[in-house]
């Protein structure tokens, strides 16, 4: 196994750790603000990545732009998903909340396969091949783009939790809802707004995946998978350690994938995850609720 080979796997791991950083980033702040973990995240991501081809097809738009546009409509639909389903189940037991996502995943899966079938659908862009050259590394423009623009929106939510009024409702919320309540702010509110702007940035993510990814019916389950484990590994509702695990994980995957085979490479992946468990239970940077 060569040095360069190593290095060229950490940083395409790195990259792509940036764009499962933003996916993850969402689902932490949603069971940060509610205590919901939701198995369907990555379902919904998945229905973002099918509007981002639907657009890129009629309109031939750059997937990083249809992934903007879409955002309003993935707004809507945490706004109804919320409603609906989740609002219900907030405060009961993981178990009914297992139970509501999983079947809602389903649902997504079978709504998918019924409408696009099982074929695999991706987007064509000039940037689609294109790459940058450092020295010995390779570096896929639009997976540096990808990352690029995750990290800029994941630093764009960090601000905003940081720095608005809305940002101090929400992490208030996420501390202490009943004090928080008692001093005037709207949990409900809240916690309706973070499902659905959560869902509204999967949009984003989702144009930064299909500049050189793929989508099918089941990929949701995929993300869903990597995203509890990112969320688990930075430790539940903590969104700096949520970043860390992202960036750690995409690294751990490429670096794995390249020293084995694709195959046997999550199962490191996931032998890693239970070591970091044993070790570090409140997750990497030790802030996070008890695994």
């Amino acid at each position: 196994m060569s040095m360069e080979l190593l290095l060229q796997a950490a940083v395409s791991g790195f990259l792509m750790g940036g764009i499962y950083a933003l996916i993850a980033l969402a689902l932490a702040l949603v069971f940060g603000v509610m205590g919901v973990l939701n198995f369907a995240h990555g379902d919904l991501l998945m229905v973002g990545m099918y509007g981002v081809v639907l657009i890129c097809a009629a309109t031939n738009l750059s997937p990083f732009i249809a992934g903007l546009l879409i955002v309003p409509a993935m707004v809507l639909i945490g706004w109804v998903v919320f409603i609906l389903l989740i609002r219900p189940i907030v405060g009961s037991a993981p178990l009914v909340q297992a139970q509501l996502t999983i079947g809602m995943s389903f649902v997504i899966q079978s709504a998918a396969l019924l409408w696009f079938g099982a074929d695999l659908f991706n987007v064509r862009s000039e940037l689609g091949s294109s790459s940058i050259r450092l020295g010995d590394i390779v570096i896929s423009a639009p997976l540096l783009i990808g990352c690029l623009v995750a990290l800029l929106a994941s630093g764009l939510l960090a601000w905003f939790l940081s720095a608005t009024i809305w940002g101090y409702r929400i992490r208030a919320t996420a501390e202490d809802p009943v004090m928080a309540q008692l001093c005037g702010v709207p949990v409900q509110r809240v916690q309706r707004w973070v499902f659905a702007g959560a869902t509204g940035s999967l949009a984003i993510a989702a144009g930064c995946l299909m500049a050189f990814y793929h989508v099918t019916p089941v990929v949701g389950l995929q993300f869903s998978v990597l995203s509890l484990l990112i969320v688990v590994l930075g430790g539940l509702g903590d969104l700096r350690g949520a970043m860390v695990a992202a960036l750690v994980l995409g690294v751990a995957e490429a670096m794995t994938s390249a020293i084995f085979n694709s195959a046997s490479a999550p199962a490191a992946l996931y032998i890693l995850f239970g070591a970091a468990l044993l070790l570090r239970p409140h997750g990497l940077l030790g802030r996070g609720a008890t695994v």
